[in-house]
């Protein structure tokens, strides 16, 4: 027991030192961060979710001053960053975008590489030293629950491409979900997927929003969409039930510091915060997309057990091609609503 005690002991001081830089390097970056320019985050989510994000922040870190920038899709984060580097030598300080678009920058090199681990970030949620994990978009099967019984709703690739569902499905426009399917069930097995869901004659929407409205509403009776677009109808009481199928393919989202920041300390102290079981959470419940890697998040408890599937940062290329070959094939089905 005396042997026990002590090399408990050892481990623990041993540790400490550790965990003091730890403590000490964000407090130092919290420190330089108060003296320079305000942080500017590029994010897509709507600027009042992000100001609860912030005021969580700011709790822990209230002289650290930070402003939101709302960028709706991938695209205008890549286009936009390039912009601005090539026009004045510097853009938003943190950066969060799908992997395909802080990749594109990254690759232009635009994107700081930071010692994450130093700042206590798991290894895990860093894939190269440029890129963070922070959220994701998670495809789920959802129903609605007048029209369709828990014995009828799928619970697998194959029954939601069963015929019994034409016309009765609703998409999204792209075909996201089939190229990322593509990563575990291969590209030639994919695209047969895809085709036999065009079969089914969905009902194409621009969003995943209005998607699972039109699911609540019963105007589909089934639809594959995200899970952070059909929580607000189902917390609001439409007869919505979903669940994550047999394979979950999914969008993790990525940050990262840019080149030249105008406040870099900030930036890395913001991006170390989302990264704590405090900062996912208060990122989740602010916006319903929770990090896939942050076992405390609802997120990550509700596909935990089920295989995912997604291309990595270095196949964002690949990834791409995929999407639009893809995404051709579904604008067959016919414009979008």
């Amino acid at each position: 027991m005396k042997k026990l005690i002590a090399a408990t002991f050892g481990l623990a001081f041993a540790l400490a030192p550790l965990v003091s830089a730890h403590a000490q390097s964000l407090a130092e970056l919290a420190k330089t961060a108060e003296g320079k320019p305000t942080v500017t985050w590029y994010e897509s989510s709507p600027s009042e979710q992000i100001d609860k994000v912030l005021a969580a922040f700011h709790r822990k870190y209230p002289s650290v001053k930070v402003r939101h920038t709302r960028l709706v899709g991938g695209n205008e984060l890549a286009v936009r960053g390039v912009q601005e580097m090539q026009a004045r030598g510097y853009t938003g300080d943190l950066l969060t975008g799908g992997a395909d678009h802080i990749s594109q920058l990254k690759g232009r090199g635009y994107m700081e590489a930071v010692n994450w681990a130093q700042l206590g970030v798991p290894k895990a949620y860093t894939p190269n030293p440029e890129m963070v994990a922070t959220t994701a978009s998670v495809y789920v099967a959802l129903w609605n629950s007048r029209k369709v019984s828990d014995a009828e709703s799928p619970k697998t690739w194959e029954d939601v491409l069963n015929p019994k569902w034409t016309n009765r499905v609703g998409s999204w426009v792209r075909a996201a979900a089939f190229a990322q399917l593509a990563a575990t069930e291969g590209p030639d097995s994919a695209k047969r997927s895809l085709e036999r869901f065009i079969k089914l004659k969905p009902m194409l929407f621009k969003s995943t929003f209005p998607l699972a409205q039109a699911v609540g509403s019963g105007e589909v009776d089934m639809g594959i969409g995200f899970y952070h677009s059909t929580l607000p109808p189902m917390n609001a009481g439409a007869p919505i039930k979903m669940r994550a199928l047999d394979i979950v393919p999914m969008h993790i989202i990525y940050s990262g510091v840019s080149k030249n920041a105008r406040n870099p300390e900030g930036a890395k102290l913001l991006m170390a915060w989302l990264s704590t079981d405090e900062g996912a959470l208060a990122y989740e419940n602010a916006t319903g997309r929770g990090n896939p890697q942050a076992a405390k998040t609802k997120t990550a408890q509700f596909i935990a057990g089920k295989k995912t599937s997604e291309w990595p940062p270095e196949k964002a290329d690949e990834l791409g091609a995929l999407n639009e070959y893809y995404n051709k094939m579904l604008e067959a089905v016919g414009s979008a609503r």
